[in-house]
């Protein structure tokens, strides 16, 4: 008679918030003409991520966060052959709301503004994603950060694949945000 084997999943989520200020009148210059290149459509995100000069580090703050029911749902239906989802983390939410993170999330508390994912890679069960606020872009107190599976550029679409709430994140006009996350798969 065989034993049945029993085997955990867990993801770890792990949140890396790096806010950069541009001290060098040239680099500033080379970075609002890439900023005006993708306004226009000329460059893509990941484009003028990769090619921005980055800027002197101000502050970095590390968190753990909340892996949400309906990004697992997303995954799963992948898994049995059901396409209604493609899996792909896209977008990068920020928020304004006050409150706990919760698995059974399905939005942010109060979504404020949302970006697409800047670059992506995978390397041994671990998703690596960044995603990057430029000076310009967005301004604000930001209390929640999120990643969502098919997004659209509309608040609150796609599922909800992760959740950190409680945060003090104060980006201004002349600081940049970069946001790197790493979602670790594991069989425990």
């Amino acid at each position: 008679m065989s034993k049945a084997i029993s085997q955990n999943v867990k993801i770890i989520g792990e949140i890396t918030a790096t806010f950069r200020v541009q001290d060098n009148e040239l680099l500033k210059k080379y970075n609002s003409f890439l900023e005006k290149l993708y306004s226009i459509g000329a460059i893509s995100k990941k484009t003028l991520y990769k090619l921005r000069a980055n800027g002197r580090i101000v502050k970095q703050d590390f968190k753990k966060n909340v892996i949400c029911n309906a990004g697992f749902n997303a995954i799963t239906k992948l898994l049995t052959g059901d396409t209604t989802y493609t899996g792909e983390i896209n977008k990068a939410l920020l928020g304004t709301g006050v409150g706990s993170a919760s698995a059974s999330d399905t939005t942010l508390i109060t979504e404020a503004y949302r970006n697409d994912i800047a670059s992506g890679t995978d390397s041994a069960n671990i998703a690596y994603l960044t995603a990057f606020f430029t000076e310009v872009e967005v301004s604000g107190t930001f209390t929640e950060f999120g990643n969502c599976i098919d997004g659209t550029g509309d608040p609150d679409t796609g599922q909800l694949w992760s959740h950190l709430a409680g945060l003090n994140w104060v980006k201004d006009s002349v600081t940049s945000l970069t946001i790197d996350c790493k979602y670790t798969f594991q069989s425990i």
